[in-house]
């Protein structure tokens, strides 16, 4: 696209930022206005206020007429306020477009309008001129130079003249000469390059000087950036980059001049897009690594220039704060430089890593120097952040990506550290921002199969300087906003997840299966975080530890549940692991007894983890040995019913433990008792084997385990008798009988199938006389027991019971034994029941109820 174009497009927007500029000004006219009746209106209560005053100290000696004269006076205040307040507010333009709309607004239209018109076209008559040889070089560029000191001379004269009249024409003129000299010497060989920088250096002190004596803005602008458009508007696609960047450094030069005595912000952002926008394009579309040498030195310049400008900017100013900061200079120059600087030594080993390093090194230096100036202090502290941030940019191009990352972690630390203790919230969020970033890039770099120790080193890096700043986080909470109040939390969980990410395989090193070497992962790190926080007594970290059992026993159930044959929590490294776990867990139950929310319920899953672990392990040898059904049955019992006892019986715990004894009485042997009572029923189906152990009934070891199950749950259940409602002991103590009921009759099942060799199964054992009979004969006694019970205690729900088991003799009588009613066995049952019956009814009646009691 033509350039003239396009300067053009920019021409017919700056008017019609001017038309809405109009706009927004006749508005504020009216505004201004309609406030002037609630300014008067305002000193005019101020002066009644007064007078009012003076009459009441003076009611003597002045009339009542004036107190009512200054009343009528006063306009309604109300009424006045809503005018002014009614209008919607506008919002205010940004400053480089009240710049441009303020320049074609601001003094005499015509005239600036017209001096760009002029210079255009001075400018493309040069370029044709160049281009059809119509009049001789010299007649021409002497004619514009005369043209040109002629507009300097006449400016002068008229520079006291309103709008900025005779400052537009210096401004002309000497952007001018800027154009016949730059002609003069690329484009005619006139001038050689040694008389050209010097002609141009001396319209560069004259524009300055001017510029600074006139106290002139547009003045400046009209000769920066007619300068700096010559080289454009007279470009013919050819000639030496090294001519075009040394006129511009004169040009900079002169911006550098005006800066030291003025503090004209606009002029200097002008120079430094002109100068970065035109070495970016030169760079994207002629640079070559062979041009370095004489690329590499204008690019320092420029920076070292706009670097120099940008502090004199803060130090030279008028304006309030004092400390203002240029943003756009002080940020955007190394944000244009420093890609520039990657291109020009992307073929040079290390170049972009020492790069970064010397600039990151110039701005902690300049903040050193800067840092104990009150007007300079906000600089300081924006050059220390730059500092930091190539430095972060030095380490990716040195190391590799993994170390890069990990050294990335330890600096992200250290900027949360001292964005906390300097109350920086942005330095804080690129702290934690950083960090995340190495949490992430390093996995990726180092994921694979195994991980060398100089990697799992990286690891260790990293959690250090998540947990570090965690720990800073957590513990200024204050300076934590929406968004990163999660932060401490997050970083603690990431640090967990790096950890069993890593540490397992260096466990694995010892030829472990992985989850042991999970669990002794989960063991040291805990240890680790146990020490942490005694250190540091950080409440946060301590509360995370509550989960170490739960996470534990989550690996634990995993691995069992991927045992293809039994599970063997022992096998291997398994009872180490799970013997440090263990104790680990009771040192930690110890040492936060007091601080920990959740500490019962750990103290009940603790309980039932081990009884788990020892019942499995027990269960897997007595299965090995191959000692039979019966006796694999009793192993898993053994464990429960141990600890239920072992819980139960005592009446005072160890100091620690004893605020816990109801806890681990009620609820830890509860859930034991339920498991037992699980096992009762599913022991039921089992008979003694011949080959284990000789069977005597009762006097057999699974006879023997069922019973002191059953007692030790009616024992658990007597012992809790307070924590539970009526109700629901009455369904606890009838769910226990009917499972002794239950348990006698298997008893008698199981001898019936050893003495009479019936086998053991429902349907044969049901069929068999002797059973039947026997069975009869049982259940009747134990109905006779439960009411003697009832007399003996007055209880009339055992009556009840021991009555309706007795019913349930008699219809097993009569649809069960009656058609049998010729053996002798079911002779026995009939009377044998019948004469229990008489003898109840005669010695137990029904005890009566709490009613009939009264």
């Amino acid at each position: 696209m033509n350039i003239s174009a396009l300067l053009f497009i920019i021409l017919v927007y700056w008017i019609f930022l001017l038309q809405s500029r109009i706009k927004h000004l006749e508005k504020l006219v009216y505004t201004i206005k309609d406030k002037k009746p609630y300014e008067k209106t305002a000193k005019t209560q101020n002066i009644f206020i007064k007078e009012k005053t003076v009459v009441e100290h003076e009611k003597d000696t002045v009339d009542d007429n004036t107190e009512t004269l200054a009343i009528e006076d006063v306009p309604n205040s109300e009424e006045t306020f809503k005018q002014v307040y009614s209008h919607p507010r506008q919002q205010e333009p940004s400053k480089l477009e009240s710049f441009i709309t303020n320049y074609f607004t601001g003094g005499n239209l015509l005239v600036r309008i017209g001096g760009v018109i002029l210079f255009f076209g001075l400018a493309f008559l040069v370029k044709y001129a160049a281009e059809h040889s119509i009049i001789s070089m010299q007649v021409r560029l002497l004619s514009i130079a005369v043209l040109a000191v002629v507009l300097i001379v006449l400016g002068w004269k008229l520079k006291d003249r309103e709008g900025a009249y005779g400052q537009i024409l210096q401004g002309l003129g000497i952007a001018m000469l800027y154009l016949v000299i730059y002609a003069a010497s690329k484009f005619y060989a006139l001038l050689s390059l040694d008389i050209a920088f010097g002609l141009m250096l001396l319209v560069v002190v004259l524009g300055s000087v001017l510029a600074v004596i006139e106290d002139a803005l547009p003045l400046a602008l009209f000769a920066t950036a007619g300068g700096f458009l010559v080289p454009i508007l007279t470009s013919s696609g050819e000639g030496s980059h090294i001519m075009l960047f040394s006129y511009y450094v004169l040009l900079n030069l002169g911006v550098f001049i005006v800066a030291w005595y003025r503090s004209w912000r606009i002029l200097n952002v002008v120079g430094f897009l002109f100068t970065f926008v035109i070495a970016s394009s030169w760079g994207v579309l002629r640079y070559r690594s062979d041009l370095f040498s004489t690329t590499e030195p204008f690019l320092i310049l420029y920076f070292l220039m706009y670097l120099s400008i940008s502090i004199l900017f803060t130090v030279k100013h008028p304006f309030k704060p004092k400390n203002f900061v240029d943003g756009t200079l002080v940020f955007g120059l190394p944000l244009v430089a420093f890609p520039l600087q990657l291109n020009l030594v992307n073929t040079i080993e290390y170049g972009e890593a020492y790069s970064a390093i010397v600039v990151g090194t110039l701005y902690f230096i300049l903040s050193k120097l800067l840092r104990n100036k009150e007007r300079t202090h906000l600089l300081s502290q924006a050059f220390l952040a730059l500092g930091v941030v190539f430095y972060t940019i030095a380490i990716p191009y040195v190391f590799d990506a993994d170390v890069s990352a990990a050294l990335w972690s330890l600096e992200s630390a250290a900027i949360i550290w001292i964005a906390l203790k300097q109350a920086r919230p942005y330095a804080k969020y690129f702290g934690e921002f950083l960090l995340l970033l190495s949490i992430a890039v390093y996995p990726y770099n180092v994921s694979g199969y195994g991980i060398m120790f100089a990697e799992y080193l990286g690891y260790i890096i990293i959690i250090i300087a998540a947990l570090t700043a965690s720990y800073l986080l957590n513990k200024h909470q204050e300076q934590l906003s929406k968004l990163d109040r999660y932060i401490p939390e997050v970083l603690i969980s990431l640090s967990i997840i790096l950890w069993f990410t890593s540490t397992p395989s260096e466990f694995m090193r010892f030829d472990m299966i992985y989850s042991h070497a999970m669990l002794f992962s989960l063991t040291l790190g805990a240890l680790l975080l146990f020490i942490a926080t005694k250190l540091l007594n950080w409440k946060l970290l301590i509360n995370t530890l509550q989960g170490y059992l739960v996470f534990g026993m989550l690996l634990f159930f995993m691995e069992m549940a991927d045992t293809v044959y039994m599970p063997h929590p022992f096998e291997g490294f398994g009872a180490l692991a799970l013997g440090i776990f263990t104790v680990v867990n009771y040192l930690l139950l110890y040492q936060y007894d007091t601080l920990w929310k959740y500490t019962k319920q750990i103290h009940i899953l603790s309980l039932w983890f081990i009884t788990i672990v020892l019942s499995l392990e027990l269960h897997y040898h007595a299965k090995l040995l191959l000692m039979g059904k019966s006796v694999t049955l009793i192993a898993l019992a053994t464990v429960p019913l141990f600890f239920s006892l072992l819980l139960l019986v005592p009446k005072k715990y160890t100091v620690w433990l004893e605020r816990y004894r109801s806890t681990y009485q009620l609820i830890g042997v509860g859930g034991l008792a339920t498991v037992l009572m699980l096992w009762e029923f599913f022991a039921l189906r089992t008979a003694q084997e011949h080959d284990s152990f000789p069977y005597i009934p009762l006097l057999n070891p699974l006879d023997m385990l069922q019973v002191l199950g059953l007692a030790t749950m009616f024992y658990w259940l007597y012992s809790n008798k307070n924590s539970f409602a009526d109700n629901t002991k009455i369904a606890l103590y009838g769910l226990l009988a009917f499972m002794g009921t239950l348990l006698a009759s298997v008893i008698f099942a199981r001898t019936v199938h050893h003495f009479k060799d019936v086998n053991y199964t429902l349907v044969s054992l049901w069929e068999n006389i002797y059973f039947q009979t026997g069975l009869s004969i049982l259940w009747s006694v134990i109905a006779i027991g439960l009411m003697l019970l009832s007399k003996r205690y007055k209880k009339r729900p055992l009556w009840l019971a021991g009555f309706g088991l007795l019913i349930l003799v008699v219809l097993k009588l009569f649809f069960v034994e009656l058609s049998s009613s010729g053996t002798i066995e079911r002779i026995i049952s009939f009377i044998v029941v019948g004469s229990l019956l008489l003898l109840i009814g005669y010695f137990v009646p029904l005890p009566p109820n709490e009613n009939e009691k009264s």
